[in-house]
């Protein structure tokens, strides 16, 4: 594992785990299904089948977010091994489904973004010793590890960062390349090699009245003020899109879970914007106070998963989408 900017002696100020595999051959996948809708009725009639059967993915999640155009976005997160992934989208009734013009004619947008996850791109962590994400499908948690707590701990996990800086040439006013059909409806895009996507998570189910209490009022609004932070300002941050998004059960009715998907530039605009940014800072200050408020008794499962993208194999498509979702505003979407 390599170490090259944790600082002497480092102690972390709180524990933390990664997960592990014994596999890491075979690539993971992480694919988002969304649907820009009030209702997930459209996009729930294909999943109920694509998600079942034969390949299948590992795990698969739901969550609900109101973008920076004020839309509602129905999504569902699944995870694949990369041999799985390529057999399921194949199936009848995946791609071909998403390929239907009449995607075109629903008065919804659908977007889909499918990472590959190479195991030398990328790094988990976990506060507690429970699963969350992609690592619920790893053969386990070890740690306490002390990769972790300072400025190049997310650097140090991925195992690419010891032959390559992670460093991405271009920034966020670089056009992304894009394929466009259907009349402008259809935008298909390749995002960049070293792009950063982050999901990051809260799960506060397991807290206590008085946890649980302290984390809503004290802690979730500064989290949401730094993620919106993010999303409003993609210049300043080098963040291309950031949805916060909340997450919810198999009938679409609430959990006590959130997360944050983020797309930058490269690592180092999360990175920077962790080190100095005044809503971080708040953020991090906050976790800290919580932790010494409630010790080892302390419930609130926090975890992220972060990935540098290697670009081939990865697509992001967007079908009747408005102009701001997830990629679509950085392409050339003109109609050559």
């Amino acid at each position: 594992m390599p170490r090259n900017n944790m600082p002497p002696n480092w102690e972390p100020p709180a524990p933390a785990w990664q997960a592990v595999w014994k596999n890491t051959q075979d690539p993971l996948v992480a694919g988002y299904f969304g649907i820009q809708a009030e209702t997930p009725t459209l996009l729930d009639s294909w999943a109920k089948h694509a998600f079942t059967g034969a390949h299948a993915p590992q795990s698969i999640e739901r969550g609900i977010t109101i973008d920076q155009a004020d839309i509602t976005n129905h999504l569902y997160i699944g995870y694949w091994r990369h041999s799985e992934y390529k057999q399921w989208w194949l199936r009848q009734g995946n791609a071909d489904w998403w390929a239907d013009k009449k995607r075109l004619t629903e008065t919804v947008g659908y977007w889909r973004e499918i990472i590959l996850m190479p195991f030398d791109r990328f790094e988990t962590l976990h506060s507690t010793q429970k699963p969350h994400g992609v690592s619920l499908s790893a053969d386990g948690l070890e740690g306490p590890i002390r990769e972790h707590g300072y400025p190049g701990g997310m650097r140090d996990r991925i195992a690419l960062s010891k032959t390559d800086d992670l460093k991405l040439t271009a920034n966020v006013g670089t056009q992304l390349k894009a394929q466009i059909t259907d009349s402008g409806s259809r935008v298909l895009i390749t995002p960049p090699e070293k792009m950063c996507v982050i999901r990051s998570g809260q799960n506060w189910s397991f807290c206590d009245k008085e946890e649980k209490a302290y984390y809503l009022k004290k802690l979730h609004p500064v989290l949401l003020k730094g993620m919106h932070f993010l999303r409003d300002n993609p210049v300043e941050t080098s963040c291309y899109a950031l949805r916060f998004v909340d997450t919810k059960d198999n009938a679409w009715d609430a959990l006590e879970q959130s997360f944050g998907l983020g797309y930058s530039t490269d690592i180092f605009a999360f990175e920077n914007w962790a080190k100095s940014h005044p809503t971080h800072l708040a953020i991090f200050g906050g976790f800290l106070k919580m932790v010494e408020t409630f010790g080892v008794e302390m419930k609130l499962r926090l975890w992220h998963e972060v990935t540098v993208v290697p670009g081939l194999e990865c697509e992001f498509e967007y079908i009747g989408c408005h102009p701001k979702t997830g990629l679509l505003s950085y392409a050339d979407t003109s109609l050559k």
